[in-house]
């Protein structure tokens, strides 16, 4: 019986609905613990038809939340593309501009990927403009200067994140790219909503969702049922054998 019981809690209360697909595993672990830490129990499964992919589930009642919190948060974070990414296979004939804009792509996807780690960081945007040297120039004056605009979704952190630290680590990837040549953009991120987890059905010594009670009786129901009949069978069976013994 305690098995029993046991085994329909698990299944009742488990982790039911899919809310994330195909996430590698860096950023199915991000996922989970911004649930966990916004009161919502997650589980984390590997993907039959994509082995090396990832899902989340939660429990269907806390489906709604689950996501609000992951878009409040940004999660699962956009894949960035950098240099191994654009790199990996390469072209039969690159062209100029083509090559160009490639750079272009993995530079900012990289600088894209530091900006992100900085704590409060919810996403990151990053435009490039190389400069490009004006042949003709006798002072070596590039004809289009070096420049780059910058994208921030941010939520409010302990250090904060300075505007001039932001151009700083920019400046600092591209070459003669100049610091005041950084424009800087903050937004604030959607808070993380508040929102008490919904009220608990008892059943018994368990407490779980309400849209699982019903569930969950049945299945203690049936199980019950199930002991009920073997013990009859039991009972039934001892008698004939004692009767039998008897007859001996």
């Amino acid at each position: 019986m305690r098995v029993l019981w046991i085994a329909l809690v698990a299944v009742t209360i488990g982790c039911s609905t899919p809310i994330q697909h195909g996430l590698d595993e860096t950023a199915a672990n991000e996922v989970l613990t911004a649930l966990e830490r916004g009161g919502i129990e997650a589980c984390k499964t590997r993907d039959e038809v994509n082995g090396e992919a990832f899902i989340i589930s939660v429990p269907k009642v806390h489906v709604v939340r689950a996501l609000q919190i992951l878009q409040s948060l940004g999660l699962p974070r956009g894949r960035r593309a950098g240099f191994g990414e654009v790199y990996k296979q390469a072209s039969l004939v690159p062209t100029p501009t083509e090559e160009r804009a490639r750079y272009l792509e993995a530079l900012a996807g990289e600088i894209e990927r530091t900006l992100e780690t900085v704590d409060g960081v919810v996403t990151a945007r990053v435009h490039l403009v190389l400069s490009e040297p004006d042949p003709l120039a006798v002072d070596g004056k590039p004809r289009v200067a070096a420049q780059a605009a910058v994208l921030l979704k941010v939520r409010p952190a302990p250090a904060g994140l300075r505007e001039a630290d932001v151009q700083k680590l920019v400046a600092g990837s591209v070459a003669g790219l100049a610091p005041e040549a950084v424009a800087v953009v903050v937004t604030p991120a959607a808070e993380v909503p508040s929102q008490p987890a919904p009220a608990l059905a008892s059943v018994g010594p368990v407490q779980v969702d309400p849209g699982s009670r019903k569930l969950l009786l049945g299945g203690l129901l049936g199980g019950l049922a199930i002991i009920a009949t073997l013990a009859i069978l039991l009972f039934l069976t001892a008698r004939r054998l004692g009767l039998e013994r008897k007859k001996d």
